[in-house]
């Protein structure tokens, strides 16, 4: 209703501008008639009069225009130096916005107030970017490092077999550490694609979970953990493939961060909700309060002197949270340093 009735007004005061000036003209027109005594045909003085007042409405439409879009015409200047701040990469643009928030129309304070939240997105956007080519660059540059040492130290003739082995060993491990970082990102980099699409089946969910206990047997056995499982019979319809990668790097770093002689619990349960949950509980190293609210970020790794010397990209938990995103999971994380970790996957009732 208020747009309607302010489109009104701006037509009624055209159609009053319109009249005043034709009104000027004949004024004009009569008093030049007058003055110079000289006499037309109807139609030609009809014609003039009518030229002469639309040549006035537009020197004083002109005029007016000057004085009352003076703002208009430095919003576009100002907005104009804006977006080319921001085309050159800089995003920090509120000092520049400040003389534009001033101004009285609430239609540009609005979009004022737009362009500064698109700016401050693209800010993160763009910080994200360059700390995950940091990260990445980190990640790939430490063993690309270790390798050329290790394959010079190769080069002496003198060398011994058994530290020739030792090296070679480290330039292997080296080797498939930097191919699991490729593998991961490309992972990650697939799942967090938009289109992504799940390729869901039916399947015993307590019969996945123990195929992966068995299957890493070897490496919780040679830390001598006890594992204790507890799997009610549960059918789940979802990507298995997918949810198995969820089972196998929860359970992985529940043996890495798990001192021998630990604990590991793996329980598939109902809830009080009647929600099935996946629990997955180990005696290791914990999580800080401050390092539990980040752990699902790339490459972010909680305790960085602890984890150098254990391993790790950083990727795992960021394909975790990805994964139970996708089919709709809730993660909970309960953690206290040298007490232990206990995660919960809560799957949604179908």
């Amino acid at each position: 209703m208020v747009t309607k009735l302010k489109a009104l007004g701006s037509s009624l005061m055209v159609a009053i501008f319109f009249v005043l000036s034709n009104l000027a003209s004949y004024t004009i027109f009569t008093w030049l008639k007058t003055k110079y005594d000289f006499s037309w045909s109807m139609i030609w003085e009809q014609a003039t009069i009518a030229a002469g007042g639309l040549t006035l409405m537009v020197i004083i439409g002109f005029i007016l225009s000057r004085f009352f879009f003076r703002h208009e015409r430095a919003y576009f200047k100002i907005f104009g130096a804006v977006l080319e701040e921001i085309g050159r990469g800089n995003f920090q643009i509120s000092e520049q916005l400040r003389p534009l928030q001033r101004m009285d129309d609430g239609n540009i304070r609005d979009t004022v107030l737009q362009v500064e939240k698109m700016a401050e997105q693209l800010g993160e956007m763009e910080t994200l970017r360059q700390d995950f080519i940091a990260n990445v660059s980190h990640e790939i540059q430490s063993p690309l490092t270790s390798i050329s040492g290790f394959t010079k130290l190769l080069q002496d003739n003198n060398l011994d077999s058994e530290k020739r082995t030792h090296y070679l060993e480290i330039i292997q491990a080296e080797t498939s550490r930097l191919s699991k970082i490729s593998e991961n990102l490309l992972k990650l980099t697939a799942l967090e694609k938009n289109d992504y699409q799940l390729n869901p089946t039916e399947f015993r969910l307590d019969y996945q979970i123990r195929d992966l206990i068995l299957t890493t047997e070897p490496q919780w056995q040679s830390k001598h953990i006890d594992v204790i499982v507890e799997l009610e019979p549960t059918k789940f319809y979802g990507d298995e493939s997918l949810l198995y990668q969820i089972w196998q790097n929860l359970f992985h770093n529940a043996i890495k961060f798990t001192p021998e002689n630990g604990t590991i619990q793996v329980s598939l349960t109902q809830n009080k909700q009647q929600q099935t949950q996946v629990t997955i509980q180990d005696s290791g190293i914990g999580i800080s309060k401050a390092d539990q609210l980040r752990i699902f970020e790339r490459f972010y790794k909680a305790d960085i002197s602890r984890q150098a010397k254990i391993g790790g990209s950083g990727l795992g938990l960021s394909i975790v949270k990805r994964i139970a995103d996708l089919h709709g999971m809730t993660i909970q994380v309960d953690s206290s340093e040298d007490k232990g970790t206990t995660i919960t996957l809560q799957i949604p009732n179908k």
